[in-house]
């Protein structure tokens, strides 16, 4: 069947209004010689005779070429060449011009992308027809901004596989950016609202590479950038290059200098020298390299990232370089696989820093328990004195009762049964001493009268040291099952702060009372309350408003008691001090 050629032209309005028509004019020419190529085409005109619309493209020995003829107004962009009814083997566009073709068919349409620079291009180019297809389908031509053709009239995909297509694709990365941005909040951990925001920008790529939606040119090269932006950020973040590769690091801050003087351009001159020349994928290659070295330091979630990364980087590539595959663009293939591999690696490195976190925790309670080891052992030795001295006195008696034959069996084990109960104090102080110390995360079953008791006992010495009065009010007895040790040094931290209180401020009649209710207890002391500005920040930590301090006692006991005592630590300004409850919940 013989098929009549209608030129049709598309002439496709800017998302801005522009009225300038891409197409000036365009003719089919027919020639006998084989010879004309695009570069002595222009000399040989008079080889050509022009063809009219109903004319066919038939003649087997004859060679068709087509010449367009650009609007003179036309803007530097991206343009999109789309038609149907036969292809080119060659064409007058230039190599610096980024040629990017298609090679699927949509509604057997066919396309390919250039890069229009209004002034150094040509306004005129040549296409050499090859291969003309036996179809019912009009031929046509047309030459349209890129990101606008596919919702023209004649360039329609199929709308079901596409949204099915783009449903998937975007809804899987959609997911992955909100996962991230929830844990972004609880955590505050930054690679993760980096990584969110990359991969909500590929999401607009993506829209933009099936057509979903209008985008202007501008708007991708925007999302393009946005996307490099964020991901070099996640990169920074996700591998502490500030700090485990500082000299890599200096070459990422350069590129974010580039991707900004490239934002700079855009504005200027309304396309981007990076999507121009394709240098995304190219210094995307640098995410790869400091992966591998990452892997080599023993950072174990560079192993997933670099999977993701490479599948990511080869997509983009494939796309900047080359062009579809068997109808489907890589770039469509990229994201969501990487989306999944980068989301194992940062629940990879979410689990290591929690474990660290975990340690740090430990680090610093016992951090904690050092500081005030050294004025324990002080309450230890004077605790001890006046044992010592007793049974130094006891032995004396013993002695002189022995040289005058008054040492009997009554006054013998009388003296020695003296000796036991201070030798027993002493030993009851060096347990007390002991088992505070110990490392011990096995949750037991105590009475949290008896662990106050214990923690009074330590601090004894220093409370009648400087006279600090203790009133002990027993309402009702709580036994919970938890970490004692735990328990004893958040209640030493909260004492020893009131004692330096009360030292600090040189309070009259210092006082502290104790008491314990049916679920929480409370320590109040009359040390003067804590100034209202700074209330709220004093589980902050490393913050102290004390010389020498520093500033992890309080953020520690607040932690100990919601993560491992599974309760809640309360302040506030009570009477003439603070009021700190301790809220046992019910479980």
């Amino acid at each position: 069947m013989k098929k009549i050629v209608t030129i049709l032209l598309f002439f496709i309005l800017s998302l801005f209004g522009e009225n300038n028509l891409t197409i000036e004019k365009i003719m089919f020419l027919q020639t006998m010689d084989s010879t004309l190529t695009v570069e002595t085409i222009k000399e040989k005109n008079h080889l050509f005779k022009p063809l009219h619309k109903q004319e066919q493209l038939n003649n087997r020995d004859s060679i068709y070429w087509i010449k367009v003829q650009l609007n003179k107004n036309m803007n530097t962009s991206r343009y999109m060449v789309t038609y149907a009814g036969y292809t080119f083997d060659q064409s007058s566009f230039k190599k610096e011009q980024f040629l990017n073709r298609y090679k699927h068919k949509r509604d057997n349409i066919l396309t390919y992308s250039f890069y229009f620079d209004s002034k150094k291009d040509s306004k005129t180019y040549y296409f050499r027809v090859m291969d003309t297809f036996d179809k019912n389908q009009e031929s046509f031509f047309s030459i349209q901004r890129y990101g606008q053709y596919y919702q023209d009239s004649l360039v329609k995909p199929d709308s079901k596989i596409l949204f099915i297509v783009f449903g998937l694709i975007s809804g899987l990365m959609l997911m992955v950016s909100i996962y991230n941005i929830a844990i972004y909040f609880y955590t505050k951990e930054k690679s993760f609202l980096y990584y969110s925001l990359m991969q909500f920008c590929l999401v607009f790529a993506i829209i933009y590479e099936l057509g979903i939606i209008r985008l202007d040119m501008f708007v991708y090269y925007l999302t393009a950038m946005l996307s490099s932006f964020f991901g070099t950020l996640f990169m920074r973040s996700f591998f502490d290059t500030p700090i485990s590769l500082p000299k890599i690091d200096k070459f990422l801050d350069f590129y974010i200098f580039l991707v900004f003087l490239d934002f700079i351009h855009l504005l200027l001159y309304n396309y981007s020298v990076l999507s121009r020349f394709g240098l995304y994928s190219i210094f995307g290659i640098t995410a790869i390299f400091i992966g591998i070295l990452r892997l080599k330091q023993g950072f174990v979630p560079a192993k997933f990232f670099l999977f993701g990364w490479i599948i990511l980087i080869t997509s983009i590539f494939m796309t900047e370089h080359g062009g579809d595959i068997y109808g489907i663009s890589p770039f469509l293939l990229g994201p969501p696989l990487e989306a999944v591999f980068l989301a194992i690696a940062l629940a990879y490195k979410l689990k290591l820093s929690l474990d660290e976190k975990e340690e740090q925790k430990g680090m610093l309670i016992h951090q904690s328990k050092l500081a005030s080891m050294g004025e324990m052992i002080g309450n230890i030795a004077h605790q001890w004195k006046q044992p010592l001295t007793y049974l130094s006195y006891n032995f004396m008696n013993l002695r002189e009762a022995s040289k005058r034959n008054l040492l009997d069996e009554v006054y013998l084990n009388k003296k020695l049964d003296k000796a036991d109960t201070q030798l027993e104090f002493m030993s009851q102080t060096i347990d007390n001493f002991r088992d505070f110390y110990l490392p011990n995360k096995t949750k037991e079953l105590f009475s949290v009268e008896t662990a106050t008791l214990e923690t009074l006992e330590i601090m004894d010495y220093q409370f009648k040291q400087h006279n600090i009065k203790i009133i002990m009010e027993i309402k009702e007895n709580i036994e919970i099952e938890s970490y004692k040790n735990e328990y004893k040094q958040v209640l030493l931290n909260l004492l020893t702060n009131a004692k330096d209180i009360f030292l600090q401020r040189a309070t009259t009649s210092p006082t502290i009372t104790i008491s314990l209710n049916k679920n929480y207890i409370s320590i109040l002391d009359n040390g003067g309350g804590i100034p209202k500005e700074i209330l709220h920040r004093i589980y902050e930590p490393y913050f102290t408003t004390k010389k020498g301090n520093s500033g992890i006692g309080l953020y520690m006991s607040k932690m100990i008691i919601e993560k491992d005592i599974n309760g809640e630590l309360m302040v506030e300004n009570y009477l003439n001090g603070v009021l700190f409850k301790i809220i046992f919940q019910n479980e």
